[in-house]
């Protein structure tokens, strides 16, 4: 039974890292859309475009934050629980 809830946290910790790097990867893509988003909705199309500027960077510098802490928590996860796992096999 405890061998079922550690596959199950490993399955987990890949879907996070997996997440993680895909969230990672269309940082840039998701950020600049977001932006868009935002502009079209809350600002009705026009704005400065170094107040956009600064807008998508903070939407991407969001993203990759995210991402990068989903990535990493994951990973570390991953590599503690397979740690874990193979020295109680032991």
């Amino acid at each position: 039974m405890k061998n079922i809830i550690w596959y199950g946290f490993i399955i987990f910790t890949i879907v996070l890292t997996l997440t993680g790097f895909s969230k990672l990867k269309n940082s840039v893509d998701r950020g600049t859309d977001l932006a868009n988003e935002y502009l079209r909705t809350s600002m009705g199309g026009s704005m400065d475009a170094d107040d956009f500027r600064t807008i998508t960077e903070g939407f991407i510098l969001s993203n990759i934050t995210l991402g990068g802490i989903m990535f990493l928590v994951g990973l570390t996860f991953f590599c503690v629980s397979i740690y874990r796992l193979i020295n109680e096999k032991q």
